[in-house]
């Protein structure tokens, strides 16, 4: 499964970091961002500048539950209002009541408490999402979608794949269920899905811009044994065998602002973001 020429012409493009971008580089780079959705997840918000970024760039602003206190807290008093969230959604058991009262009745944000307790707040706000824009199809950005808890962080590595390579045609009639690009960001790294393509090894190019990404990154072979071919990192490698408890690709670097990987299986691609 060697990356050959004809691989690297038909490569599936994948510019997910776009989203860190100034209008300026936007501009530069001639790219741009994919309408989504922001879901501000219960974890510190450390890095205004990327959060004005995101917020910025984003069409749809929603909390998960402790999200909102991690916004409110993050902001101050004369910049709340202009970071006003679309809804919160969760099952309320984090979100602290003074918050709720804040955001509820001095900024007439809506508030849609879910008890399900098989689903996590993340979940809920998905499902709220498909309920109030049912004809829509955004991609997902989740700040915040890793570090804290390794639990909740395995939930969303769960939640790429629920939503990008187990739905299905039937699924997709469900609103609740439809098929969306999900990606996790945090103030150190973004996270996405480098897909397979109807069981066949799949090579994407993958828009890796150094000034916001970059250079450490790592290709997770999470749904068990893969082989994999890369170019344009430090440690490129050609029919790479790579599965947990013999080899994998963690803490590899690009080299430039496109890499291309091709794998037999879909991966979990992570990147370090710069500051």
């Amino acid at each position: 499964m060697p990356l050959t020429q004809e691989d690297i012409e038909g490569a599936v493009p994948i510019d997910r970091a776009a989203i860190l971008l100034s209008p300026d580089e936007l501009e530069k780079s001639g790219r741009k961002v994919k309408p989504y959705a922001l879901i501000i997840l219960n974890q510190p918000i450390n890095d205004l500048a990327m959060l004005k970024r995101v917020w910025d760039n984003a069409t749809v602003r929603a909390c998960a539950d402790g999200g909102a206190n991690r916004l409110f807290h993050a902001l101050d008093k004369s910049s709340r209002q202009k970071f006003k969230p679309d809804f919160i959604a969760g099952d309320l058991d984090s979100l602290m009541p003074e918050i709720r009262e804040y955001y509820e009745f001095v900024l007439s944000v809506p508030i849609y408490h879910s008890p399900d307790q098989y689903s996590t707040d993340f979940g809920k706000c998905l499902v709220q999402l498909s309920v109030m824009n049912p004809a829509e199809r955004l991609a997902i950005v989740a700040l915040g979608g890793t570090g804290g808890r390794v639990d909740q962080e395995f939930h969303s590595y769960h939640t790429l794949f629920t939503h990008e390579v187990m739905a299905t045609a039937e699924d997709d009639s469900d609103p609740t269920k439809r098929r969306r690009e999900v990606t996790l960001l945090s103030d150190d790294s973004l996270t996405f899905l480098v897909p397979q393509a109807d069981e066949k090894p799949l090579t994407a190019k993958i828009f890796t811009p150094r000034s916001v990404v970059g250079p450490t990154c790592g290709l997770i072979p999470i749904l068990g044994p893969s082989v994999i071919s890369i170019k344009g990192f430090t440690w490129d490698v050609e029919d790479w065998p790579t599965s947990f408890g013999t080899q994998v690709s963690t803490s590899n670097a690009m080299e430039g602002d496109e890499v291309y990987v091709k794998s037999d299986k879909t991966l979990i691609f992570t990147l370090e973001v710069r500051r």
